[in-house]
């Protein structure tokens, strides 16, 4: 009866060293995941600031000027005017006839839109959808 019972302490013995040398293995696994992961984050973020950098240079005044005088032939850009600006009243309305823009449930914008379209006071729904 005793060697029976050393036999079932012996087996569950190493059935947890198993067990045990297992969940090391796929805690390390999944560790060694995430580190991946992690690496892969910090190239992005690297790669993300890198093209916002080069986006700023690209943006630059100085740089655009001079992309416009070296291909202003290929532009054909006129120097911009004070009299181009137009006022509200020159703006022309759109037609009561004009399909209406359809609005996407998930934009809160085209929601706002369509609630002021509909609405016979626009000021106060405009508040009310300020409000939400």
């Amino acid at each position: 009866m005793g060697r029976i019972f050393n036999l079932i302490l012996i087996v569950a013995m190493l059935a947890g060293a198993l067990v045990t040398y297992d969940m090391k293995h796929k805690a390390e696994l999944t560790a060694d995941h995430v580190a991946s992961l992690k690496a892969d984050i910090a190239k992005e973020k690297d790669q993300i600031s890198l093209l916002r950098a080069e986006w700023a240079m690209l943006t630059q005044p100085a740089r655009l000027e001079g992309v416009v005088a070296k291909y202003a032939d290929h532009f054909e850009l006129q120097p911009f005017a004070p009299t181009q600006i137009a006022s509200i009243d020159q703006i022309p309305m759109r037609p009561a006839d004009a399909p209406a823009i359809p609005v996407k449930d998930s934009d809160p914008l085209g929601q706002i839109l369509a609630k002021l379209e509909s609405s016979d006071d626009p000021i106060a729904a405009l508040t009310k959808a300020a409000a939400q």
